[in-house]
């Protein structure tokens, strides 16, 4: 697909598309479209460039934990969106603001900002927007 003639751009609309792409996959995912996952793992569905902004990325993905678990502190260096689509999961940021998110709940990881992600005892399913540099990590781990 030559993603040029779709004339792709950030503007203040971009987090409402993002949000319609993720609902267009949960709803894909809910009907048995779902890749295998490790607990905790995330999988790669799709990366696109952002046109107009040359050293960007979109990488989407799915991130599924099996039973209870917690991420290690980490930090994306160009934000991340989420859809939970199944469980759910608790999300601890900088300054110590924990958010439980339900199926059907969004959220938005702001750039450079530390996180932890867990999950109760049902596990949690959700899909993933990161917005990453070319050739830079998507996820830095916070020692």
């Amino acid at each position: 697909m030559d993603l040029d003639r779709w004339n792709l751009r950030l503007t203040p609309l971009t987090p409402l598309a993002i949000l319609a792409g993720m609902l267009l996959v949960g709803s894909v995912l809910a009907a048995g479209g779902q890749p295998e996952a490790a607990s905790g793992g995330f999988v790669e569905l799709h990366r696109a460039p952002v046109a107009g902004a040359d050293h960007l990325e979109v990488v989407m993905g799915l991130v599924e934990r099996t039973g209870e678990s917690v991420s290690p502190k980490h930090y994306h260096p160009g934000g991340e969106f989420a859809l939970v689509l199944e469980g759910s999961a608790s999300v601890i940021a900088e300054g110590g603001t924990e958010v439980v998110l339900k199926p059907g709940d969004s959220f938005h990881q702001p750039a450079g900002e530390w996180h932890v992600v867990s999950s109760g005892a049902g596990g949690s399913k959700s899909v993933v927007f990161r917005v990453v540099e070319k050739g830079k990590p998507a996820v830095v781990n916070v020692d």
